[in-house]
C-alpha cells in the first residue's frame, strides 16, 4: 500500500473519536455502543471499516479501534510500531505471522478470542469465511507499515 493512502487512513482514524465519547476527566466513564459508531472505509483495504473509540493513533496514550471486516477482506502483511491487544467482537477472524500473505499460516480466531501482537511483529489477517470485527487497544503514538509482498 502506498505511504500516501496509509497516511490518509491514519488520518481518517485520528479524526474520527466520537464527540461525546472522549472526557478527559480521570473520573469520568461513559458508554459506547458499537452499533452507533460511524465507521470509514480503510483506503486500499476494500471491505475493511474502522472508527476510534477512544484516544489517538498519532498522540501518545491508550487508544483503542474497532474494526468491521467483511467476508473476503484481507490485509496484506503489515506491522506496527506498538504492541497491540486484540478482542474479536463477532465472526472468525483469520491472522497469519510472517512478512508474506501465506493462507496455510492462518489461525482461526473466534468471537470472544483474545491475542495480542507484539510491536514489530509481521501478520496479515483474512476474512476468510464470513465478516468479523474486532476492538484493537495499545499506546499511541502507532502506526502500519506495510511490507511489499
Amino acid at each position: 500500500m502506498p505511504a500516501f493512502l496509509v497516511a490518509i487512513w491514519l488520518c481518517s482514524l485520528a479524526v474520527s473519536i466520537p464527540a461525546t465519547a472522549q472526557d478527559e476527566s480521570p473520573q469520568a466513564t461513559y458508554q459506547i455502543v458499537l452499533g452507533d459508531l460511524e465507521y470509514r472505509a480503510v483506503p486500499g483495504l476494500p471491505g475493511i471499516e474502522t472508527t476510534t473509540l477512544y484516544g489517538s493513533l498519532s498522540e501518545p496514550g491508550l487508544y483503542a479501534t474497532h474494526a468491521r471486516v467483511s467476508d473476503g477482506a484481507r490485509t496484506p502483511p503489515h506491522t506496527h510500531p506498538n504492541t497491540l491487544t486484540t478482542w474479536v467482537t463477532s465472526g472468525t477472524a483469520y491472522v497469519g505471522t510472517g512478512r508474506i500473505f501465506d493462507e496455510s499460516a492462518l489461525k482461526a480466531y473466534p468471537a470472544g478470542s483474545f491475542f495480542v501482537t507484539p510491536a514489530g511483529s509481521p501478520h496479515f489477517i483474512y476474512a476468510k469465511d464470513g465478516d468479523f470485527s474486532i476492538l484493537d487497544h495499545g499506546a499511541g503514538p502507532s502506526g502500519v507499515s506495510f511490507l511489499e509482498e
